[in-house]
């Protein structure tokens, strides 16, 4: 075979297979379709190529962490969360983060995660409610009424806001306001208060 042929028969199979090459942005973009499809494990894959070709682009360690999410691989949710906001201090990865660590029971670690998203969420009474319950379940009833609070403000038909704020007055002996919100949970159709009352209201 001449020289010639063996150099076009040569760049003939590299130039398709150099064509097929996939870039660090595909891979995360196939990651996000297959996230939308609830191709949890699928996106990880792209996702995880995606990184090899670039590891410093946050949104793609950021949607990882989702899909580690969904899957209930908290560890590894909370690993990518952390590197996203490594490479871009970004409140809305706090938040992500903190629903994580809820779910963890790590409310201190929660708890400072969503002071940190508190610009990206502070008109969101599930954020105020979330925080909340993060001060309750770190003993900070006064802390949690007023955040409790605040979500009422912003959603005045909130019925587990008012649950939840019930059981923090019932945590400082005042039973009369907790009463009040549990009566007005109720009338919000709850169906979380109704043994609440009879034991405290009655």
């Amino acid at each position: 075979m001449k020289q010639m042929d063996f150099k076009a028969i040569l760049i003939s199979i590299l130039i398709p297979a150099f064509g097929f090459c996939q870039t660090a942005k595909e891979f995360a973009v196939n990651g996000i379709a297959k996230f939308k499809n609830k191709d949890y494990e699928g996106a990880i894959l792209d996702y995880n190529k995606s990184i090899e070709l670039d590891s410093t682009n946050s949104t793609v360690f950021y949607s990882r962490g989702l899909a580690y999410s969904k899957l209930n691989n908290f560890q590894s949710a909370i690993s990518d969360y952390t590197k996203s906001i490594q490479l871009k201090n970004d409140p809305a990865t706090y938040y992500l983060r903190a629903l994580v660590k809820v779910e963890l029971k790590d409310y201190k670690g929660a708890l400072e995660d969503l002071n940190n998203a508190y610009e990206a969420k502070k008109d969101s009474p599930i954020f105020y409610c979330l925080r909340g319950d993060c001060k309750y379940s770190t003993n900070d009833y006064k802390g949690a009424i007023s955040d409790f609070d605040k979500a009422i403000e912003l959603k005045q038909d909130f019925a587990n806001a008012y649950v939840l704020q019930g059981l923090a007055y019932l945590k400082l002996n005042e039973k009369d306001k907790a009463c009040l919100d549990f009566n007005k949970a109720k009338s919000l159709n709850s169906t979380k208060v109704d043994e609440l009352i009879q034991k405290n209201c009655n």
